[in-house]
């Protein structure tokens, strides 16, 4: 057999062993991962009602009764569905009113290794298990976001079963058929519209499609419509949801540039390290180069969205610091200014990776599940948290009037 044949055999066994195994992992996180519960002071911060009101709606039959213990009978918690219900019976559903729109956000560098598609996964992940309803569009072709979720790209997912089809207007793909490639996650109020690798193709073909346009008699309007594809498609779908979040390629081609089109407010992980803080104004250098372009082509048609500069993997102790940690965030601060997050997301890279492996994020475990220290988890928790209740404050609910109405009352907004 030539040498180039066996390499290519070789490979493909390589590779089949590889899928098998990830197969085999999944199934492990299905199988063996118990749901998130929540008692005591956590579940009345969701529910918002106080723990005697909850026992007594269950007592009386207006709520379901508890799960128990087969050995001891005490109470389990209540899972994130359960949650849901309380939510819903005490009116306590941290939704936007019918008349407010879902907000669309993403997180986008082009640079890899900046917790892009971490950062997008744990705040769909924490704002689903307050209550929102929180829709995930994966627009890499990598799909790790969809990974994370615990649909296997390619095997779980086709080029028909993503945005790729919508976004090219095939045929027998319009825009206002796209909810039906949403998928379901383990938690019951999050949802995915997958990627697969095929989407890699998407861009080379709008590309072409713009470059055509540029020929054309009206090609004003239809370069406008090929930079708006993704946004058109999402408001085709963002109507049974509070907060949709897309994740994109690290790149700033014509496929991430729809997605900043058809955000609200875009979000930019930056690490605080020197060689990512300048890839980041590199980042800021190529998109406002863009964006100027465009607005002298279509003028006031093209909306940017609001920019939120969020520092990531830092760590201010002696013991784990990268080297020029605290200098890099103090000049990121400075030189993003207001439009620089308060909040980082610190170095988590322990707990972040045994809860990959599960396809779960802190929100979605309880103590001590997946071998994860629970101090550990405890802080990331905590991390987060601020990281997540800062976004929403800046770039969520100044959106809703039901919400500003409240940050105003706090003197935040």
């Amino acid at each position: 057999m030539p040498v180039s044949q066996e390499n290519f055999n070789k490979l493909g066994r390589y590779l089949e062993n590889g899928h098998q195994l990830v197969r085999g992992i999944k199934a492990i996180a299905e199988d063996q991962m118990p749901p998130r519960r929540y008692k005591g002071e956590e579940l009345v911060e969701l529910v918002g009602a106080k723990v005697n009101t909850i026992y007594m709606a269950e007592k009386e039959g207006r709520l379901p009764s508890p799960d128990l213990d087969p050995n001891t009978h005490r109470r389990l918690g209540a899972t994130l569905e359960q949650v849901l219900v309380m939510q819903e019976y005490f009116g306590t559903r941290p939704w936007r009113r019918p008349e407010e729109a879902a907000v669309v956000m993403s997180f986008t560098n082009f640079k890899g290794g900046c917790w892009k598609t971490t950062t997008s996964w744990y705040a769909g992940s924490y704002y689903a298990n307050l209550g929102y309803r929180v829709l995930f569009v994966d627009l890499d072709p990598q799909a790790s976001l969809t990974y994370n979720c615990g649909i296997l790209p390619d095997f779980e997912t086709s080029h028909e079963q993503s945005l790729g089809p919508y976004i090219l207007e095939e045929e027998g793909f319009p825009a206002s058929w796209a909810k039906q490639v949403i998928r379901d996650t383990h938690l019951p109020n999050l949802k995915i519209i997958p990627s697969t690798l095929q989407l890699a193709g998407v861009e080379y073909a709008l590309s072409n499609a713009i470059m055509e346009a540029r020929s054309e008699s009206d090609r004003l309007s239809k370069m406008m419509h090929w930079f708006h594809r993704v946004k058109d498609i999402v408001n085709e779908v963002k109507a049974d949801f509070d907060i949709v979040i897309m994740d994109g390629t690290p790149s700033l081609g014509l496929l991430p540039l729809n997605i900043i089109f058809a955000s609200d407010a875009v979000v930019v992980p930056v690490p605080t390290e020197i060689t990512d803080f300048a890839s980041t104004l590199s980042f800021g250098d190529l998109y406002k180069d863009q964006s100027e372009t465009l607005y002298q082509t279509f003028g006031d048609d093209v909306v940017l969205p609001d920019m939120l500069f969020l520092p990531t993997r830092f760590s201010a102790s002696e013991k784990t610091a990268t080297l020029g940690s605290e200098f890099v965030l103090e000049q990121i601060r400075k030189t993003f200014s207001t439009d620089c997050m308060q909040s980082v997301i610190k170095k988590h890279e322990a707990v972040v990776s045994n809860l990959s492996l599960m396809r779960r994020t802190v929100f979605d475990v309880n103590a001590g599940d997946a071998n994860v220290n629970r101090e550990a988890r405890k802080r990331a928790m905590a991390n987060f948290k601020t990281v997540f209740d800062e976004i929403l404050e800046r770039a969520v609910y100044p959106r809703w009037p039901s919400k500003k109405a409240v940050l105003e009352e706090k003197g935040i907004y």
